[in-house]
């Protein structure tokens, strides 16, 4: 299994193993604004590592969304309890 990151820029990201991004790559990327992603992932491939990242993402989009319905219930609780009174 090889250690696998991500760049990404504006149009869209690539995958990498991380022993073949050298010094010269990654000036090369950063010349062509990309930025380095701070999730790194062991996979057997590209396919396998890309697939893993969709995955935590979605996880993460989960917890946010959880996250924010936890504050809009308090919040509505909180402008409903000040109207009771």
């Amino acid at each position: 299994m090889s250690v696998y990151v991500f760049y990404y820029n504006e149009s869209g990201a690539r995958v990498f193993t991380k022993s073949s991004v050298n010094k010269e790559a990654k000036d090369l990327l950063k010349r062509k604004g990309y930025k380095k992603h701070f999730f790194e992932v062991e996979a057997e491939s590209a396919q396998d590592a890309i697939a893993k990242m969709k995955k935590n993402d979605d996880e993460y989009l989960k917890e946010l969304k959880d996250y924010s319905d936890n504050l809009l219930f308090v919040g509505l609780v909180g402008v409903a309890s000040f109207f009771k009174e």
